[in-house]
C-alpha cells in the first residue's frame, strides 16, 4: 500500500452482498417459470434446468448470461425484470453501509465483478451512488474470468497505474492473485477467518483499516 491509493475495488456476490439473491434467481425463480412454461413439477424443473446449467459450464460465458438462459428455456419474460423483481433477497453484509460511505470520502469506489452490468446495477441500486464506474469481464470484454488483461484495461479507463488500487473479493485467482500480478494491492475476503496472510482480511471492516492504516 501507498500514498499514491485513489481507488478502491469492490467484487460484489460474496463481497458486497451475500449469494441468497443470486442462488433464488437462479435455482428457484427461472425452474419455477420454466415449470409454469412445461407444465411439469418444480421438483422437475429445477433438476432439467440444473442439469443444463452444468452442461453449459462456469468456462461458457453462456453460463453467466440471463439472456441466453431465457430463451434456451423458452422462458416469455424480460430476463432484467425477472432479475428485478426479486431485488427483495438481495443482502449485504452488515459492515457494508459504513464502509462503502467511510472510503467514499476519501477514494473514488468502483466495482470490478464478474457478472454482467445490467444485473450489476441491480444488486447494487441501494449503494450505486457510491460507485464512479462498473467494470465486467463478461459485459466489456466477452470473458468469463478477471484476468490481468483485465485489470490492465480498468487501470488505463481510469487512469491510474496498478499501484494506485486496491481491490478485494472473495475468489482466489480472479480477486486476489490476478489483480496483484499486475500490481494492485489486492486482497483475498474469506469470512470464514479460516485462511492466515498478509493479504487476506476477514471483512470488509479490516480492508477499511488496512488501507486506512497504510495511507
Amino acid at each position: 500500500m501507498n500514498s499514491m491509493l485513489k481507488v478502491v475495488s469492490f467484487d460484489v456476490v460474496g463481497t458486497l452482498m451475500d449469494f441468497h439473491y443470486e442462488d433464488y434467481v437462479w435455482k428457484q425463480a427461472i425452474p419455477q417459470l420454466y415449470a409454469r412454461t412445461e407444465g411439469v413439477s418444480f421438483d422437475d424443473a429445477k433438476e432439467c434446468v440444473l442439469k443444463e446449467y452444468s452442461r453449459i459450464g462456469k468456462n461458457d460465458i453462456r453460463w453467466f448470461l440471463p439472456e441466453y438462459w431465457f430463451k434456451h428455456f423458452n422462458l416469455n419474460q424480460d430476463p432484467t425484470e425477472v432479475f428485478r423483481s426479486h431485488i427483495d433477497k438481495v443482502r449485504f453484509y452488515p459492515e457494508v453501509p459504513s464502509v462503502l460511505k467511510n472510503l467514499s470520502h476519501k477514494y473514488d469506489l468502483v466495482i470490478a465483478s464478474g457478472t454482467t452490468r445490467n444485473v450489476i446495477e441491480l444488486m447494487i441500486n441501494e449503494f450505486r451512488h457510491c460507485f464512479q464506474h462498473i467494470y465486467s469481464p463478461i459485459s466489456d470484454c466477452k470473458e468469463v474470468k478477471k484476468t490481468p488483461q483485465f485489470y490492465e484495461m480498468v487501470c488505463k479507463i481510469l487512469k491510474i497505474e496498478p499501484r494506485a488500487m486496491v481491490h478485494v473479493g472473495d475468489e482466489w485467482y480472479s480477486d486476489s492473485i490476478s489483480p496483484r500480478s499486475i500490481g494492485i494491492n489486492s486482497f483475498h475476503l474469506d469470512r470464514t477467518g479460516e485462511k492466515r496472510g498478509k493479504f487476506v482480511v476477514k471483512n470488509l471492516k479490516e480492508l477499511q483499516g488496512r488501507v486506512v492504516k497504510n495511507k
